[in-house]
């Protein structure tokens, strides 16, 4: 009859019953050592078990209400996060219009210089023509003031000045503007 196990399969097997052993060991005698040493404490704080199982449920309920409140303050987060972005794109489509704003203010502001400069220009140049203008008309009047005043002074040889009056010239005895003959 063939021997049960060979040598070889002897080791493997001697060898797997080490491994399940130290395995074993590790699963049931870690908790135990674990179990052990909290007593050992719980006995030098003078706790009970029964204290010590209190504890542990007041702990349980401080970290039922911690998670709680760390829900409501996440989603408070959450909801602030979601105000902020849109407060948030809202500030930067104020920023951008503002940039808009500036930049048609800055042009707007270019061309009004621009254009009161053409005015002041045009004005000065229409009050030398105004100037001009009435350069001639007093030189005008004053030469039809000499011819009329002048063909009245033979009726009445007292006329020395005229006045323009009403769009007319008028001759006087006194005034202002003198008459050359």
């Amino acid at each position: 009859m063939a021997p049960f196990l060979s040598k070889k399969n002897k080791k493997y097997v001697i060898l797997g019953l080490i491994i399940l052993g130290v395995v074993l060991i590790i699963f049931l005698i870690r908790p135990t050592i674990t179990g052990y040493n909290v007593y050992q404490q719980l006995k030098s704080m003078n706790y009970t078990v029964e204290d010590y199982g209190k504890n542990i449920e007041g702990l349980k309920s401080d970290l039922l209400v911690s998670s709680t409140n760390l829900s409501s303050c996440s989603a408070f987060n959450n909801e602030l996060l979601t105000e902020l972005e849109k407060y948030s794109d809202k500030f930067s489509e104020c920023k951008n219009e503002l940039g808009s704003m500036e930049t048609n203010f800055d042009f707007s502001k270019s061309e009004y210089e621009k254009t009161i400069k053409s005015l002041e220009s045009d004005l000065e140049g229409k009050e030398g023509d105004v100037d001009e203008l009435n350069l001639k008309y007093d030189l005008l009047a004053k030469n039809a003031a000499n011819n009329i005043c002048c063909k009245a002074k033979v009726d009445n040889p007292d006329i020395k000045y005229y006045k323009v009056e009403n769009d007319r010239i008028v001759c006087l005895e006194e005034g202002e503007l003198g008459v050359s003959c």
